[in-house]
């Protein structure tokens, strides 16, 4: 038992060292920033005392295989969302929903083999970064905003062959939508008839099922514009 104490002191020495390291070389980087140095210290405070405290989200995380298996972003919206459930005033339904919704799109991404940047893109189609973005506000590739990013989910892209699936060409233009999530979750969406989501049967050499998916695409437009 003593050994395992000793072994459990010492990882958590080295654990906290990590986070004070961690602290101090952002601290470090944000030297000529006085006001986000400042948000800085606030935010690290605030973790230790919504998060951190006897019994709270990071304590209940900790036994939580579910939580503990998030990535890094993931993990971080659980424990806000389950510290503001232990305020006086509730998380505003909206932000909760917003916070699990860029999680789940998060996961959604990584789960169909990521994203790609605009270089990246640009690269990979033998194009310029202007092209890239001019074929994505034609509807002809799909990105997704990311904070000042705008990414670019792997699955649409035929790398053998460097282009964008032509059945993702055919059917983006139908949405009646700009949004880049609300195309995602077009394309990731299952259905039932199609056993299978519309991503399924356009991204491959031979698509199938486009005249079923081009209508439900169209009837995806009509009901956004509700």
């Amino acid at each position: 038992m003593a050994v395992r104490d000793r072994s459990t002191s010492e990882a958590l020495a080295k654990a906290s060292g990590q986070a004070v390291r961690a602290l101090a070389l952002a601290q470090e980087g944000l030297l000529d920033d006085p006001a986000a140095t400042a948000l800085l210290l606030r935010v690290s405070q605030l973790m230790a005392q919504k998060l951190a405290r006897p019994g709270g989200p990071l304590q209940q995380a900790s036994h939580d295989p579910a939580t503990l298996a998030l990535d890094d972003l993931g993990l971080l919206s659980e424990l806000v969302i389950q510290a503001w459930r232990g305020e006086e005033q509730p998380l505003n339904r909206e932000w909760m929903l917003r916070l699990r919704g860029e999680r789940a799109l998060a996961q959604l991404l990584k789960s169909r083999g990521g994203t790609l940047r605009a270089a990246e893109v640009a690269e990979l189609l033998g194009v310029g970064e202007d092209t890239v973005r001019k074929r994505r506000e034609r509807k002809l590739l799909l990105g997704v905003k990311r904070g000042k990013h705008t990414l670019y989910p792997v699955f649409q892209f035929d790398q053998r062959n460097r282009r964008v699936w032509p059945g993702v060409e055919q059917v983006l233009p139908l949405l009646d939508t700009a949004s880049g999530s609300a195309q995602l979750r077009f394309l990731l969406s299952p259905d039932a008839e199609l056993e299978g989501c519309p991503a399924d049967h356009l991204c491959c050499d031979r698509p199938t099922g486009l005249e079923l998916i081009a209508c439900r695409a169209r009837q995806f437009g009509q009901h956004l514009a509700r």
